[in-house]
């Protein structure tokens, strides 16, 4: 199983969580997504809230 990676479009800062790199962003059409470095907090972004 592979584990997730998280991305951030540089344009619009929308957040993606993926095995892959996204090609593009799919709320802007950014073409820059830059991949946010573990430990980031970046999983914050997916979790559920209370």
């Amino acid at each position: 199983m592979l584990g997730l990676r998280y991305f951030a479009c540089e344009r619009c800062g929308t957040v993606y969580a993926s095995p892959d790199a996204p090609s593009d962003c799919a709320d802007c059409d950014g073409t820059r997504l830059a991949e946010l470095a573990e430990g980031s907090g970046a999983a914050a972004y997916f979790a559920p809230v209370d």
